[in-house]
């Protein structure tokens, strides 16, 4: 068998001939074009079908005045034909070239005539010096020149009877002949040496996609737009525009093929840039510049590139900037971000140069397998949904009904695929139970409502089967409605108003048959790793706050003004995102949901002006003398709770550190045998030694279980990674390293699917919860390994996690002991004070098919959107699609923050619906969270009543969410 070594030198070898072949049959094409300057208007015309390389200028003749009415340029070989453009005014000026000779630079200058961009001035020059012009020069003006071993072959641009808008064309000087390629015997790595490590897991089948969208690049200021729905596959762009002056105020990109059309961004302002292509050319790179004025964030500076080469720019260059490629096989084919009179947000829409028939992403099943009936009565009460305890293949085996006048209560009996029980309402009344049989479910249910102490409540209620059996209670009124299951649904329960009696109730109806997504449903292609895959979810642990505020970490800029994924730029330095267990941007904190930011700081500057008073007022000696006795017990009583705390807190904290350590550095040997593991164990007290349990333990082994050895592995491949970054980079500032290593490959991926995977293990033996619990401990042990690494250069492998949170839990547990005896309030107002510090949330990855709730961690706390719900896949157009459905009686504006910062107010009136879109490139790797404001007292708006949120995850195959929001009196 051919040897490694010798497999790679024919590679390199092959790799050489075939760049030699490439450059000499393809690079620097025949025909290029320049940029094009001046104005929209006038009609398109250009030379290009008609150039050739080799080709000789006899002349070129200036049709000017004030401004360039025109231009002739004529061709002597290879056949003799004349260029013309504009109209015919003007004086004329000729420039005759002589044999050898060559127009190289073309300059030109364009200005504003009746409202119109117009060509004012022009001069070409030659290889030898010689130059023609004319008309008047201006403000606004570039020149360009010939590539090396190209002259000027012809024009494009825009006409009338003057010269609206100009560029060159630039053919090679010699017609080349291309070589013939050579088809070299043995040039491809035979399959059995192929290296086992490049190899990807199994086999996978990878469907293309008619649109990608980029990242995008400014502030969350204008109005959204977006492209993507009108971008198809194999679209041809015919020219983009830029109006340009300090910074970016708009854009035009003009769409020649299927179907004619233009997509046209931002305002008019500026100067006009314009870049036609050439058949065979596409623009492939986006380059953005973005800065501050008037306080909000603009798009300053833009250049756009071909794939020959050719470029388009304008604005203003500042210090924060990226540049985003078009995949392989796409080209830009839209934009999508935010624009006012400029440009302040902006992402490429890359679309697929080959025609790709996709077929259309549908949603998991918010429009698919649940539908919401209309809700009848009143608004009184409180709001109630069944929606997040649905299961889709449950069994309703009955419905009880606690009626007398009216409907006191409601019922819903279910027997798998677990026992449970959906009530509301009160207890009063009378009580009725339908029992279903086998096969036998609710299709149709009607409501009667009318007024009990000026408040409208259900009075009837009649409930019918597919058997025909039915089931009803109270007093029938006027006003009623019957509503019946859409075809192959059936009741699975409720959402409404109520408290001691039912106030409103409408009918959650489910598709029978349908399949609910489990946690432990294999996700199509798996996690590709060794040990038991599933699902990766949020989960319920990660938006849990363990205080009442955090104080956002902050990070130094990385070059160019960039910070780290999961940081924003605040001015001096980058800022953590709010994180999803405190979604609430108060300033430099972040809160948790639904508390009020102004409440916050009144606690902090309230604990201060109490010190403050209470120093005031002298005499703090007296009044401590005076309470002598209660202060003597009030501190052996808080001595007392302060040790056994600490006692139990040191036991925890031993336990945690000790596992985590010999997880992530010993599991190989932990997991070889079931005895190891059980050491493990009792020597950290977390159980007591039995064979039941030796047995459990030893059969998890049996089945190859490889957490510990893959996290051994993965702890490998972290330290290697960033020291390579390091080594790779060894005058790198610290924070050119952690915005490198943040948005790397281990960090995006490979810690979340391990760390996910050992979850699969865990769920074995620990209840979901604890699963969920250990996994994120893991996480957020990685990603203190992964700091330090950053940092120092070295690791203290995660001890640090459990030390600091039991530093903090005792300091404020002191604090508030301490506070007890103070009169000062110096030890409570300090308590106010020691909070945790709080990065991004991370190292989620990307996250797989589900509903909201379960997936994304949707979370409604109070009424305002109590019942809202909605799906997520991985595999998407990149659209966000929020729902708005009010019950409302008042109007009211949903304001949507991303990150912690205001993204978006959409006005929703009473009893409408609203369909708010955005992307996820936008708003993906941070929190959505929603708050409402709507008309209180004196008719004064609030944002009290409740909030929403979820995680919006990163999606490399464009995600999708629909997230039906309703919108409750509260």
């Amino acid at each position: 068998m051919m040897s490694r070594m010798a497999i790679q030198a024919i590679h390199a070898v092959t790799y050489f001939l075939v760049l030699n072949v490439f450059f000499v049959s393809s690079d620097l094409s025949d025909i290029q074009l320049s940029e094009s300057f001046g104005g929209p208007h006038g009609d398109d015309f250009s030379d290009e079908n008609d150039v050739s390389a080799g080709q000789i200028i006899g002349s070129i003749t200036l049709h000017v005045g004030e401004r360039c009415h025109g231009l002739e340029l004529q061709v002597t070989a290879p056949v003799a034909q004349t260029f013309t453009h504009g109209g015919p005014g003007g004086d004329l000026n000729t420039l005759t070239l002589n044999a050898g000779e060559y127009i190289t630079s073309m300059e030109a200058q364009w200005d504003k005539h009746d409202g119109h961009t117009r060509i004012f001035y022009l001069n070409f020059g030659t290889n030898t010096g010689k130059s023609v012009s004319g008309g008047s020069m201006t403000d606004s003006k570039s020149t360009v020149t010939a590539p090396e071993g190209f002259q000027l072959g012809g024009f494009f641009g825009r006409q009338g009877d003057e010269l609206d808008l100009l560029g060159a064309i630039w053919t090679r000087i010699e017609a080349v002949t291309p070589a013939p390629v050579v088809d070299l015997p043995g040039t491809v790595a035979p399959a059995d040496v192929q290296d086992p490590a490049t190899k990807p897991p199994g086999s996978t089948t990878v469907t293309k996609r008619a649109t990608q969208l980029s990242g995008s690049f400014g502030g969350p200021h204008g109005d959204q737009f977006s492209d993507l729905s009108s971008v198809k596959s194999g679209q041809k762009v015919k020219s983009l525009t830029l109006h340009v002056g300090d910074r970016c105020h708009g854009l035009e990109l003009q769409i020649a093929e299927p179907v004619a059309k233009s997509f046209a961004h931002g305002g008019e302002g500026g100067n006009y840039k314009t870049l036609t292509l050439r058949e065979g050319e596409y623009i492939t790179s986006m380059e953005a510049h973005w800065g501050k004025k008037d306080d909000h964030t603009r798009i300053f500076y833009l250049s756009f590139e071909t794939n020959f080469g050719i470029k388009v720019s304008g604005g203003t260059k500042t210090d924060t900037m990226s540049i985003v490629s078009a995949p392989e096989g796409y080209q830009l084919g839209g934009f999508f971000g935010r624009d006012g009179d400029e440009i302040d947000l902006i992402g490429v829409v890359w679309s697929s140069i080959e025609v790709v028939d996709e077929v259309p992403v549908s949603a998991l099943s918010a429009d698919e397998d649940i539908q919401l009936s209309d809700v009848f009565g009143g608004p009184h009460g409180i709001a109630f949904s069944d929606i997040n305890s649905i299961k889709l293949s449950q069994t309703v085996s009955t419905i009880t009904l606690r009626t007398g006048d009216r409907c006191h209560g409601i019922s819903l009996g279910i027997s798998s695929p677990k026992d449970a029980m959906f009530s509301h309402g009160g207890n009063g009344g009378e009580e009725h139970t339908l029992t279903l049989a086998p096969g036998e479910y609710i299709t149709s249910m009607e409501a009667h409502w009318g007024k009990k102490n000026d408040h409208t409540r259900i009075f009837h209620l009649n409930f019918t089967t597919n058997a025909g059996h039915s089931i009803s209670g109270g007093g029938t009124t006027d006003d009623k409605m019957v509503v019946t299951a859409p075809e192959g649904f059936q009741l699975s329960g409720f959402h409404g108003r109520s408290e001691s009696e039912i106030d409103q109730l409408g009918v959650i109806w489910t598709r029978i048959g349908a399949k609910d997504l489990e946690l432990t449903d294999m996700p199509v292609g798996g996690n590709d790793t060794t040990g038991i895959s599933i699902r990766n979810w949020v989960g319920p642990n990660v938006a849990s706050p363990s205080d009442t505020a955090c104080y956002r970490k902050s990070v130094g800029f990385g070059s160019g003004s960039v910070c780290p994924l999961g940081y924003g730029n605040d001015g001096d330095d980058c800022l953590a995102e709010c994180p999803l267990s405190y979604p609430v941007r108060c300033y430099a904190e972040c809160i948790p949901q639904n508390d009020d930011c102004a409440l916050e700081i009144m606690t902090k500057i309230g604990s201060v002006v109490v010190v403050a008073f209470n120093l005031a007022t002298a005499n703090v000696f007296g009044e401590m003398l005076a309470l002598a006795k209660a202060t003597t017990q009030a501190i052996k009583c808080a001595a007392n709770i302060v040790s056994v705390k600490t006692k139990y807190a040191k036991i925890v904290l031993a336990t945690v550190e000790g596992i985590v350590k010999q997880a992530i550095t010993n599991g190989d040997k932990i997991l070889s045998s079931g005895e190891n593991a059980l050491n493990l164990l009792t020597g950290s007290g977390v159980i007591n030694s039995s064979s039941t349990t030796v047995d459990e333990l030893q059969g998890l082994i049996d089945k190859n279980s490889s957490c510990g050895w893959e996290l051994k592995r993965l702890t490998d491949r972290v330290v290697y990674t960033v020291n390579d970054v390091r080594n790779n980079t060894p005058d790198a500032a610290v924070n050119d390293i952690r915005v490198t290593v943040y948005s790397s490959t281990i960090v995006l991926n490979d810690i979340p699917r391990v760390t996910n995977n050992c979850m699969g293990e865990l769920l074995a033996s620990k209840t979901m919860s604890a699963a969920y619990e250990t996994r994120d401990l893991l996480r957020k042990t990685f990603g203190v390994i992964v700091d330090q690494l950053i940092e120092k250069a070295s690791t203290d492998m995660g001890a640090s996690v459990a030390e600091d949170e039991y530093m903090l839990e005792i300091s404020n547990m002191g604090l508030v002991a301490l506070s007890a005896v103070d009169p000062t309030g110096i030890a409570y107002m300090a308590s106010q004070f020691v909070q945790p510090i709080c990065g991004p949330t991370a190292y989620l990855g990307e996250i797989d098919d589900g509903t909201l709730y379960d997936a994304l961690s949707l979370t409604t706390v109070d009424e305002a959107f109590e019942g809202s719900y909605g799906s997520w896949t991985k595999v998407g157009d990149g659209v966000v699609r929020l729902i708005f459905k009010s019950t409302d009686t008042e109007d009211v504006t949903v304001v949507v923050h991303s990150g912690g910062n205001d993204n978006a107010k959409v006005d929703v009136g009473a009893g409408e619906t609203v369909i708010w879109e955005s992307t996820i490139s936008e708003l993906h790797d941070k929190n959505m969270y929603l708050d409402r404001w709507r008309p209180g007292l004196f008719g004064l708006p609030g944002s009290g009543g409740g909030s929403l949120l979820l995680w919006i995850p990163r999606a490399s195959e464009g995600g999708h969410i629909t997230m039906y929001v309703r919108i409750n009196v509260s």
